[in-house]
């Protein structure tokens, strides 16, 4: 295992990140098969197919996506062992052991999202006395709200990861805090987790697919720049976490 204890200052851990990410195989994977994924759910089977197509469909549709989150999380995993590019071999082995607890941990905070969502509309329908179907339209276009929660919350798959701590709601507390305990050093991950946002919202909805699929590689190399500029952070500061607790 390399050593994960240099000390870097604030322009070398931008730039650290980034050529890591940008020079790394395992990297460029795993937004592969994000992006494979993402075409794969807007495919349609024909209305005539029997229902063993339909069963069969469903099945490689279910099994793409948890390729997808193995590959997430050895990736996220790995980033955190060495300081190496990460190369497609280590992606692929490298999420056997924590597998199972980041899928647990995915599926408890999608509830919780899910839970959130629900109050916050049930809460809006009250005050505004519209029905459901009103209220979502309203704040369909606002999807620069995602980006910010992400960026509120920008230090925890890195806390997660660093400390292997998969509890919910104690990684979610000590990554808010260690946010905010580094508000100073903000501004970077905005551009990185924002700026993508951002610049979607602005595009027509009817853009070409090519700048669609240029949008998401580049969001894609952003959100993985930020995360490993996170961990290296967290590595090199340890007492971030310990002082969060």
């Amino acid at each position: 295992m390399s050593d994960t204890t240099s000390v870097y200052t604030e322009t070398e851990h931008r730039l650290h990140a980034t050529v890591r990410v940008l020079l790394s195989p395992g990297i460029w994977l795993v937004l592969g098969s994000q992006i494979a994924l993402l075409f794969s759910l807007q495919w349609r089977a024909p209305q005539n197919t029997t229902p063993v197509v339909s069963a069969l469909t469903l099945l490689m549709t279910l099994f793409a996506l948890m390729l997808f989150f193995y590959l997430q999380a050895s990736a996220f995993y790995a980033l955190t062992r060495d300081k190496n590019p990460l190369t497609i071999k280590v992606v692929v082995s490298a999420g056997k052991e924590i597998f199972a607890a980041f899928l647990l941990l995915t599926l408890k905070a999608g509830l919780l999202l899910m839970l959130i969502l629900n109050v916050s509309l049930y809460i809006a329908m009250l005050i505004t006395g519209h029905d459901l179907q009103t209220v979502v339209n309203a704040i369909a276009p606002f999807g620069v709200s995602i980006g910010l929660l992400a960026f509120i919350f920008v230090y925890w798959l890195p806390y997660v990861f660093v400390h292997r701590e998969f509890r919910l709601f104690t990684s979610l507390r000590r990554a808010l805090k260690i946010a905010w305990t580094r508000l100073a050093h903000c501004g970077f991950l905005a551009l990185l987790v924002i700026a993508p946002i951002v610049v979607s919202e602005l595009l027509p909805a009817a853009s070409p697919a090519w700048l669609d699929l240029s949008m998401s590689v580049l969001s894609g190399l952003l959100s993985w720049i930020a995360y490993l500029y996170c961990v290296q952070v967290l590595q090199q500061n340890p007492t971030l976490g310990a002082a969060a607790a």
